[in-house]
């Protein structure tokens, strides 16, 4: 319902480097006619810091630069690369401009900051591969089938933290937790990231995964059958290909 499309091409790179110039020609070989490269910086200041960056947006008139502290509205459709920035940044970034990316690239400078969803995404390593050799969606299937049935659910355009979707989101919690799943929430923020969700939505969801792993009881009615889980766990049994 009302979902983001990200099905485009993703690459992550380290920041060094080779790991800047495997991001920029990665960003190129991704530019189609007519379509503009958005560097994406924290600062209008940050792009000074790296001399490529700032070189490739100088340069180029099919080149712009936006910033967080400016607003990250993208006006032109094409790739995007994101110099330093971390899931809250992505889900920012796609909030409202997820409709004119057609690839993402990241720069990484804290790999602990974005591995959650690079293990979700599963982007193409550029560079240096040593920081990304183990990317494991750290979730139970059950866990990962509730995720999905949550994506195709809810009004993305709406916040998670109150009304209709927070009843389900939280009920959904409630049922994984209540039936012994563990509710890892960096790993869960990082799932529904690669998978379209934006804004502020995946890093509530983590903290209303990690309120309720803690013991606590956010407010929200019951809304999911009493079968839930187990329906789940058939959904789960029905895509494994084992004999």
């Amino acid at each position: 319902m009302f979902s983001r499309n990200t099905d485009w091409p993703t690459a992550i790179a380290a920041d060094d480097g080779e790991g800047v110039e495997a991001a920029i020609d990665w960003c190129l070989e991704h530019l189609g006619d007519g379509e503009t490269l958005t560097v994406w910086t924290h600062l209008k200041s940050n792009l000074a810091n790296n001399t490529a960056l700032d070189q490739l947006v100088a340069r180029y008139s099919n080149v712009q630069h936006v910033t967080r502290r400016g607003g990250v509205g993208l006006r032109r459709r094409g790739p995007v690369l994101m110099a330093w920035a971390d899931m809250d940044d992505i889900a920012d970034l796609l909030r409202f401009g997820s409709h004119h990316v057609t690839a993402l690239a990241v720069l990484s400078w804290d790999d602990e900051a974005v591995r959650p969803w690079a293990a979700a995404a599963k982007p193409v390593v550029l560079g240096n591969p040593s920081s990304w050799t183990d990317l494991v969606v750290e979730l139970d299937p059950v866990v990962v089938e509730a995720l999905d049935d949550l994506t195709g659910f809810i009004n993305h355009n709406n916040t998670i933290s109150g009304g209709h979707e927070k009843e389900h989101v939280v009920s959904t919690l409630f049922a994984l937790y209540d039936a012994g799943f563990q509710l890892a929430p960096k790993a869960m923020q990082g799932w529904v990231l690669a998978h379209g969700w934006a804004g502020d939505n995946p890093l509530q969801l983590a903290t209303d995964a990690k309120d309720i792993g803690r013991g606590r009881r956010p407010r929200a009615r019951q809304v999911l059958r009493a079968d839930y889980i187990e329906q789940l766990r058939r959904q789960v049994e029905d895509r494994d290909p084992r004999p």
